[in-house]
């Protein structure tokens, strides 16, 4: 995906979604934002990107996306279905679909907004996590001024873990590795009856 280049896309977020019998789904939003989506932009990254140009940080949050996905192109009308975002997986799809559908020169996206909610009522995915205290796991370390100390969200790792195919002709093995999932995929697992790699 590095070979791609950046796209606008515009983002809905008032109004809702309206089902037309001629191109299917529509937002109904007429004041939507541009946002420039990079090959490399995360949904966390989309999310921020949106809330700061709507000077909603701290404020609100994005609950998902929805996706005006093209599924048909018949002629020279273009059917939509809606198809959520809510993960960084779920956003490649929006780079598939625009290798898929030329046709659709700028996607479209509706952004659920929801009120940030309160340090007693839960928490937000889209802030960053405080950092707790050496040797507690349930008080937030803070610094001299009572300023919290913020570190970074981490991933969890999982440890490597393998797929076999039942009926025995493929299998996959997943390794961590630096941080990123590196997928090995081996055809012709049948020639190794217990797939031992």
């Amino acid at each position: 995906m590095a070979s791609e280049e950046s796209f606008v896309v515009l983002v809905h977020h008032r109004g809702s979604i309206k089902r037309k019998t001629r191109s299917g789904v529509k937002f109904t939003d007429k004041d939507p934002l541009c946002i420039v989506l990079t090959p490399t932009m995360s949904y966390d990254d989309l999310v921020r990107s949106v809330l700061m140009k709507l000077g909603l940080e701290g404020a609100k949050r994005v609950k998902k996306f929805f996706y005006r996905i093209p599924i048909t192109v018949l002629q020279d009308t273009v059917k939509y279905d809606c198809f959520m975002i809510s993960s960084d997986e779920d956003l490649q799809v929006m780079f598939l679909c625009r290798r898929q559908f030329p046709e659709v020169r700028t996607p479209e996206l509706l952004a659920k907004l929801v009120d940030v909610v309160s340090n007693s009522g839960g928490s937000n995915r889209n802030t960053t996590t405080l950092a707790t205290a050496a040797g507690s796991s349930s008080r937030p370390a803070v610094g001299s001024s009572s300023v919290p100390v913020y570190q970074p969200v981490v991933q969890p790792v999982a440890s490597p873990s393998f797929a076999v195919d039942l009926n025995g002709s493929v299998c996959d093995e997943y390794a961590a590795l630096s941080n990123e999932y590196v997928m090995f995929h081996f055809e012709s697992c049948y020639k190794y009856p217990k797939c031992k790699i």
